[in-house]
């Protein structure tokens, strides 16, 4: 008959145990990934697909949570119908260009909320309407190009009115 000792048994079972409390503690170690913080504005790629076009890219910026909700700013700047309206369109020195502001979730799904920081954080009783933290606007022109592409001639001008219209979003009080 096989007959394990009683010495031998404590060893495996103090071999298992230390183990176990050695996976516990480096796995305890390991810290959350780091979201990369907006200083200004961010131009990320792989946005939404509109019709003919590659996944877009977008304009992103940390939002000013205790302000109006800024699709209301947006329908009062444009007289928009409604707060709900996430694709419109503008016109910049003669030439029409549609706006697309994402929803939280659509930001969530092509962006990724944890891969951003907040830099200012609010206590929830401050923040106005339950606002995401970030926004995120693509914009095309009238032939349906990309215009926040490094390749589009019109990243510049875009990059530029979308700026502005960040700053007087952001300046509101």
């Amino acid at each position: 008959m096989f007959h394990v000792e009683r010495i031998t048994q404590n060893r495996i079972i103090k071999g298992i145990t230390s183990i176990l409390l050695i996976i516990f503690i480096l796995q305890s170690c390991i810290g959350a990934k780091a979201g990369y913080q907006i200083d200004d504005y961010y131009i990320a790629e792989n946005g939404k697909e509109i019709l003919g076009t590659k996944p877009l890219n977008a304009f992103i910026f940390e939002n000013n949570v205790t302000n109006l909700p800024f699709e209301q700013f947006l329908a009062i700047k444009y007289k928009l119908d409604n707060y709900l309206t996430r694709e419109f369109w503008i016109n910049i020195d003669g030439a029409r260009y549609k706006m697309i502001v994402y929803e939280n979730s659509e930001f969530d799904k092509y962006f990724g909320i944890s891969n951003f920081a907040a830099k200012n954080q609010e206590n929830i009783a401050n923040i106005v309407g339950g606002q995401p933290k970030f926004i995120a606007i693509s914009m095309i022109s009238e032939f349906n190009e990309d215009c926040l592409s490094n390749k589009s001639i019109l990243q510049n001008m875009a990059t530029t009115y979308l700026k502005n219209l960040k700053d007087e979003y952001i300046q509101i009080k």
